[in-house]
């Protein structure tokens, strides 16, 4: 049944009247050829115009993603034609597929087994070319599967790649012949969905014949042959498409692939490392402004695309637009972040710890990433924009750190990834709109991304999303039994701003999963409630079905995929600092996740140390799912208090954090653990790092390309109840570094004090450690990249030195996670306008610690200690305490 879904919707798109004339990119189905012109140039064969692609990779026929997904559905087909819904309702029209065939459908020698992997394989390659998505195919993967789930196990799989290193893939004749083997036999398998061979297949334009080779640039010869003999593979079937191979594993490869036969380069890049185990936090946009080693003499000519990229550990709402202007300042013509979570999974994160993205689960970051979309599609080629903080507006995008957002602002659309106050630049000519938070076109408390297509004039379709409420971090290690991600379907008003609709207009439910029975309703003031769904919008009341298009784009006019509605338990989640200052408002925000919005939430404080709490707080509900308790200055006097959130609903009262029943007050209510914030006076000490506390979010360089793991040690303190942080250059032969350094996020530490402004000095408690004198850098880096240095020099007893702040000098910093590939981006170097004319370091805008540790050579050749342990670093205020 499955197949003729495929074939029906395959088939109503090749036989759209729309598509007679040439289609605009990824209106039609993925059937158009492409040529590379003489300068490298991929571009359309009926246009003649370049190709610029933006999508993601998508796992499931194979590895990890295919056992994750059996263990959320029976159905993988049914998540694959949602999925790729997913794709077209973003407006991409990038796929990328790598599967593990290498390990999981074929043999020792490469011969093909066709099996499940193959099958989903090739219904994925049918469902992506009906919805106008073109594939870049990477037929070996070369990593064992196993992940996460298989790991240290014996492996079930018999094809090729269990028999070889990695490191041996390029240069064992016996592993070379059998992917070979494997490339012509895949290429030539005839897809049963779509009739065509693979090699034949429209919607693959490129194929990168391996992932992530290892290189031997040393032997170059050697490498040319090995490319050659994979390119000759494609070509003896008589394939013709684009063929490419990684460039970015180590760029000193570039020689032998100019030399090649091989069409293109691939290239990825993990601007915030990978693998944190936690959300990263603080501005990431200076890692993304450039990508130079793409620029190299030995690439020119050559196309350029991104097989893997993401912003690892992170939700942003503005590094993605970012990242793609970069891509296509150097030239790149595709891109496929890794990798596009399964709606079925989502839930959970199980696909791959590090990276999250779904429409439905991640709707900030989803939205960003259709806007990258659209800067992939409409920034030229090779143009730059200046550095940070100049790169922030680009053509019709801005991005912004402190708003955690980027826009796209053009005359036909008009996208916000986060709450903006710009002004549409034509809202008369506006014909999209994509949403997350509110904007001068669209006012919504909700939490869910949405959608507004323009049908015709006074006739809109809009489509809404559920409200996402994270209720774990979704980078800890995944469980299939712990969801991160919960959808709530909630009503809310909608307030649009629309020319063409006016302020009264007539919205009519198409698609409501949450309450199929939703009947019409009028818009008075351009306000109306909605509920998550598809949603029809006309100036005229009467409107019919049969005037109305099958499709808006890539989807269908009523279709909507979103995880069946389920009902969860209540959840409530702090969203106060740790400290506030004495003297000023207090405000206590929580983020309520139950399934209907409670009939009230009320706050609960105590004294440390004390059994009951005091007077219930009543906490107002300020927007959307967030609750606030203001309390007035002077209320609660300097010192450490616990406090707990209470929700009731009907004659259900739970309390947080924990979930206990019932509320303080009832019997028998008890709570085992509470949260906590302390009240500061006012030139008290703000301490920057405590490890015994700050341990888990430290984040370290990577010393070499195969160094994952920190080299780190917590040691005990001068004190009995301190602990600190052991840094030292690890022995690693040849591979040890020049440096070493940690840093730590405290944005928050400093954005709870408003009198940082007046702190005057940064004060270090440290000892050294195997000698007498080791040198440590300490860096206070701005949200600008603008970085204070101070050198100083720990003894061979504990001592807290004090670093007045003007005597803090700007200077480079360290880009830390590292990024990957590679050890290029390594510096972070601060705006061009900062550390001139007497400026100096702005405290209330440090939002990072960093340390460095150097060897003892060089301008170090007298120190004779191995590290250093740290045990605090405060920042301090005259006559403070």
């Amino acid at each position: 049944m499955r197949f003729f879904t495929v074939v029906a919707w395959l088939a109503s798109a090749v036989l759209s009247p729309a598509m007679v004339s040439t289609p605009a990119p990824g209106d039609g189905p993925a059937t158009r050829p492409v040529y590379l012109d003489p300068d490298g140039v991929v571009r359309w064969g009926d246009s003649k115009q370049e190709v610029a692609l933006f999508g993601a990779n998508y796992c499931i026929m194979s590895g990890s993603d295919y056992r994750m997904a059996g263990l959320v559905s029976g159905d993988r087909k049914a998540m694959i034609d949602e999925d790729m819904a997913h794709f077209a309702r973003m407006g991409w029209t990038a796929l990328r597929l790598c599967s593990w065939g290498d390990w999981e459908n074929s043999d020792k020698a490469g011969n093909l087994v066709v099996n499940d992997h193959v099958d989903l394989l090739d219904y994925l390659i049918a469902s992506a070319r009906a919805r106008g998505i073109y594939i870049l195919l990477t037929p070996i993967h070369t990593y064992d599967p196993a992940f996460a789930d298989q790991s240290n196990k014996p492996s079930p799989n018999v094809g090729f790649s269990r028999y070889f290193q990695r490191e041996e893939m390029g240069t064992n004749p016996a592993s070379i012949a059998a992917q070979v083997n494997y490339i012509k036999q895949l290429l030539n398998h005839v897809n049963r969905y779509t009739g065509a061979a693979i090699k034949d297949e429209p919607a693959i334009l490129f194929i990168e014949m391996i992932n992530e080779p290892v290189h031997h640039p040393e032997d170059g010869a050697g490498s040319v042959a090995y490319i050659n003999a994979l390119t000759g593979a494609v070509r003896d079937t008589g394939c013709k498409k684009l063929t490419f191979f990684n460039v970015s594993q180590d760029f000193a490869i570039a020689g032998a692939i100019k030399k090649s036969t091989v069409d293109g380069v691939s290239f990825g890049w993990y601007p915030s490392g990978l693998v944190a185990g936690r959300q990263l936090r603080g501005n990431f946009l200076q890692a993304v402004d450039g990508y130079p080693d793409m620029l190299i003499p030995e690439l020119k000519g050559k196309p350029r695309i991104v097989y893997e990229f993401d912003q690892a550990d992170l939700l942003t709402g503005y590094l993605y637009p970012a990242m793609a202007r970069t891509y296509r300042a150097v030239g790149a013509q595709f891109a496929s972040m890794f990798a596009y979570d399964m709606l079925r999974t989502a839930p959970f994160n199980l696909g791959w710890q590090t990276h999250y993205l779904n429409l439905v689960h991640t709707p900030r970051k989803a939205v960003s990433a259709v806007i990258a979309a659209e800067a992939m599609r409409r920034l030229p080629r090779f143009k730059t924009y200046g550095r940070y903080p100049q790169s922030l507006d680009f053509g019709d995008f801005r991005v912004r750190y402190e708003l955690d957002g980027s826009e796209l602002n053009a005359d036909d659309a008009f996208m916000n990834a986060g709450a903006t106050r710009s002004v549409p630049r034509n809202p008369r000519a506006l014909e999209r709109i994509v949403g997350f938070e509110s904007s001068r076109v669209v006012d919504y408390e909700g939490s869910g991304a949405y959608f507004l297509d323009k049908v015709r004039n006074g006739v809109w379709r809009l489509e809404v999303y559920p409200d996402e409420v994270l209720v774990r971090d979704p980078f800890e290690q995944p469980r299939p039994d712990k969801i991160v991600s919960r959808l709530l379907y909630r009503s809310w008003p909608m307030e649009l701003r629309l020319p063409d609709l006016g302020s009264e207009f007539f919205a009519i439910p198409l698609k409501v999963p949450s309450d199929p029975a939703a009947g019409g309703r009028k818009a008075v003031q351009g306000r109306f409630s909605v509920q998550p769904g598809v949603w029809l919008l006309t100036r005229n009341e009467g409107v019919e079905r049969a005037r109305l298009p099958a499709r808006i784009g890539r989807v269908g006019f009523d279709e909507y995929h979103v995880n069946d509605r389920i009902s969860y338990p209540d959840d409530i989640r702090s969203l106060a600092p740790k400290e506030f200052l004495a003297g000023k408002p207090l405000e206590i925000r929580a983020s309520v996740a139950d399934d209907a919005l409670p009939d009230e939430v009320k706050l609960w404080v105590r004294p440390a140390g004390m059994r009951s709490f005091g007077a219930a707080i009543p906490m107002q509900r300020s927007r959307g799912n967030e609750y606030a308790a203001v309390l007035a200055p002077d209320v609660l006097a300097p010192g450490l208090y616990e406090y707990a959130v209470s929700a009731r609903t009907g004659a259900r009262s739970t309390t947080f954090p924990g979930g206990a029943p019932q509320q303080p007050g009832e019997w028998p209510f008890h709570l085992d653990r509470v949260w906590s914030f302390r009240v500061s006076p006012p030139g008290s000490a703000v301490r920057l790092l405590d490890p015994k506390e700050d341990y888990a979010r430290l984040s370290f360089v990577r010393p070499g390309e195969r160094y994952r793991l920190p080299f780190f040690q917590i040691a005990p303190g001068e004190q009995a109840d301190e602990s600190a942080l052991s840094v030292f250059l690890p022995d690693l032969g040849n591979d040890t570094p020049e440096r070493y350094a940690a840093a730590l996020f405290i944005g928050d530490a400093i954005a709870a004090r408003a009198d940082a402004p007046q702190a005057n000095a940064v004060e270090i408690k440290l000892r050294a450690v195997g000698g007498n004198h080791k040198t440590i850098q300490v860096q206070l880096i701005e949200r600008d990249g603008a970085a204070w240095s101070i050198p100083v020099v720990a003894g061979a007893t504990w001592s807290t030195l004090r670093v007045p702040l003007e005597n803090l000098t700007i200077a480079r910093s360290i880009h830390i996670p590292s990024p990957f590939p590679g050890l290029w981006n390594y510096w972070r170097a601060g705006p061009p306008d900062r550390g001139r004319g007497g400026d100096r370091v702005h405290v209330q805008d440090v939002e990072r610690l960093q340390l460095t540790v150097f060897a003892n050579s060089g301008d170090r050749a007298g120190e004779d200690a191995k590290g250093a342990e740290v045990e605090s670093v405060v920042l301090s205020f005259a006559g403070g305490n």
